[in-house]
């Protein structure tokens, strides 16, 4: 979708130079006043200093750095007016640049030829995924300084091509620049000939989809105010997602309550109003709506829930209080909200997520946070209006965190359970027995699936209801949507666990094999369990063995390529410490299945 303004988030490492870039940029489209280029910018030769016309503190000045974000306009030929985002380049200033990048359409990345990829550049091209950038555009800078070698250009596109593959860009284009000469910024460079004839400004201006609404498309809109005209009631609002016409049904959130759109004021003075505009609305019949309140389409699913798993950009000097309360801000919603838990902070540059710390200045962490009352909070992927929403220090009014809703979270006071008059005590009468999960954890290839099928043939055999839940089975699936990084192993222990946790109360015999590296993953499934009910089972298998045995062929393929996260070679397996029974699995499978078999007939009712 063609937008009249477009918002570019300008971003690299230290001294990659996008000032120089966009200074040059902007002073080639002549959206630079022409009393900003005076004497002070420029240089002894008399060249205009291009990096200064975007630093507007002192202090950058004097550091030659980016501290803030400095925000310029520049026309782009086919009319559109764009705003470009000079975002810091140093790591201690991240927030800013993810501030920067929440409400941009597209990410213009400066990469130096000379110095190469950095791990800032990483960074930077994570936090645009994160903020919801699907579009980038690279520039590898300084060309002229490696005498135009495209050699040197390939293999940087290779290497980004790489580092960037897990960020999901829908589009990524690379370009060879040279801000301090000028090539290919706003003209085809004449030094590079096996280069594409493009420029960053062609780049930049090229039509792309650039709608960020997902989900179902329904009305979000956030009330800002009320007024009183006469009789009537007007309700003040920018349209978040959607778009609402006279005679359209909606409701009212959180009541609920239906209405219908009696009438639409805005400056185009239309019947219909679409997303981004401010509008005042009235409707059919006298509602209870007050600041806070959100009108939204008749139809579709409201994510409203106490509890939400949002990812955080840590933005305040003290560390998050888990033990504090804050107040989440989005839009006119005001709410005191605390993080309740914080699964995991991501390490931006490598990928890994490490779990049980604390989020500090800079720090990027997926967390569950959980407001006094149902707040409304779309995925920030469908919209990043009604999915956005920063965390103010109650104390200080200081703005501590930005956050992005992924999905609300069901807490068991929202569900109210029917109590059904047949059960598990009825159905394990049925079959004989109490009821069980025999939990089957050990390195790929250790023998878990093979002792897990000769048991249940063995209680078929007797006559006992039972059933398999494979890792294999569960991953094509119940947990089809989910990969293999620590806080998806998690994910799919806790799914498995439930699903177990629900056919034990239909009284059978429920065998996981599952490899579940994680103790604390394992220990949070067995506490779902009575005593008694969750047997852990470990089949204690050398890794030797096991990339021996490789029958599904993942450790080979593991070892060509080293991306993979492979249990027991990419990442690791921790042994349980305690395991309700260890079996040998270099010993015969029939020694296994018949100790197995052994605990659970002592279970016979």
């Amino acid at each position: 979708m063609s937008s009249a303004l477009l918002r570019i988030v300008v971003c690299g490492a230290v001294d990659d130079g996008k000032s120089t870039v966009l200074g040059r940029l902007l002073v080639e489209t002549n959206s630079i006043p022409l009393d900003e280029i005076d004497d002070s910018r420029l240089m002894a030769n008399g060249e205009v200093d291009y990096s200064q016309l975007t630093d507007g503190l002192e202090s950058e000045r004097e550091q030659g750095i980016t501290i803030d974000v400095a925000h310029r306009h520049v026309y782009l030929p086919s009319g559109r007016r764009a705003i470009l985002a000079d975002s810091p380049g140093h790591e201690q200033y991240t927030r800013n640049m993810a501030v920067a990048a929440s409400e941009a359409d597209l990410g213009l990345l400066l990469v130096d030829a000379v110095k190469g990829v950095r791990d800032q550049s990483v960074r930077h091209a994570a936090i645009n995924s994160l903020m919801g950038v699907k579009h980038v555009v690279v520039a590898v800078n300084k060309m002229d300084a490696v005498g135009y070698d495209q050699s040197i250009f390939d293999g940087i596109v290779d290497e980004l091509s790489r580092r960037f593959e897990p960020f999901g860009f829908e589009d990524i284009t690379y370009i060879p620049v040279s801000g301090m000469v000028g090539d290919n910024v706003t003209v085809p460079s004449a030094n590079m000939p096996w280069g594409a004839s493009v420029t960053i400004l062609s780049l930049l201006d090229q039509e792309r989809e650039l709608d960020r609404s997902g989900g179902d498309g329904s009305l979000r809109l956030p009330v800002q105010f009320v007024s009183k005209a006469g009789d009537v009631r007007w309700y003040a609002g920018t349209i978040a997602r959607g778009s609402v016409t006279v005679g359209d049904t909606v409701r009212v959130w959180p009541a609920m309550t239906e209405a219908v759109i009696a009438g639409i004021y805005s400056p185009n003075e239309t019947k219909v109003a679409g997303e981004a505009e401010a509008v005042h609305v009235t409707l059919d019949r006298e509602v209870d709506i007050a600041r806070g309140d959100v009108i939204v389409g008749a139809a579709g699913e409201i994510p409203s829930s106490r509890a939400h798993l949002a990812d955080l950009v840590w933005i305040d000097t003290k560390p998050l209080d888990t033990h504090a309360s804050y107040i989440l801000r989005s839009g006119p919603i005001e709410i005191p909200a605390r993080v309740e838990t914080v699964r995991y902070v991501r390490n931006i540059t490598t990928g890994e997520q490490a779990r049980g710390h604390a989020l500090e200045v800079n720090d990027i962490g997926r967390v569950e946070i959980v407001t006094d009352r149902p707040i409304l909070l779309d995925p920030y992927a469908e919209s990043i209006h009604t999915g956005g929403f920063i965390l103010v220090d109650r104390l200080t009014a200081m703005t501590v965190a930005a956050g992005m809703s992924k999905h609300p979270l069901v807490r068991e006071s929202d569900v109210v359970k029917h109590d059904f008059a047949v059960g598990r005590a009825e159905r394990e009468k049925l079959n004989g027995l109490r009821s069980c999960v025999l939990w089957l954890t050990g390195l790929p290839g250790s023998g878990k699936s093979t002792v897990a099928d000769e048991l249940e043939k063995s209680l078929i055999t007797l006559g006992l209801r039972s059933f398999t839940l494979d890792g294999d089975t569960v991953r094509s699936t119940l947990s089809e949507d989910l990969a293999f990084s620590p806080e998806d192993r998690k994910e799919n222990v806790r799914r498995v666990a439930r699903v177990a946790e629900l056919m034990m109360e239909a009284g059978i015999v429920v065998i996981v094999s599952l490899v579940s590296p994680f103790r604390e993953d394992r220990e949070m499934a067995k506490e779902r369990f009575a005593d008694g009910d969750f047997i852990e089972v470990f089949v204690d298998t050398p890794l030797e063995i096991c990339m021996q045995r490789d029958p599904k062929g993942l450790y080979a393929r593991s070892q060509a390529d080293t991306s993979m996260q492979m249990t027991g070679v990419g990442q690791g397996y921790e042994v349980p410490l305690a395991a309700d029974v260890t079996l040998d699995g270099t010993q015969p499978v029939e020694d296994s299945v018949q100790t197995l078999l052994g605990l659970v007939l002592s279970r016979r009712i």
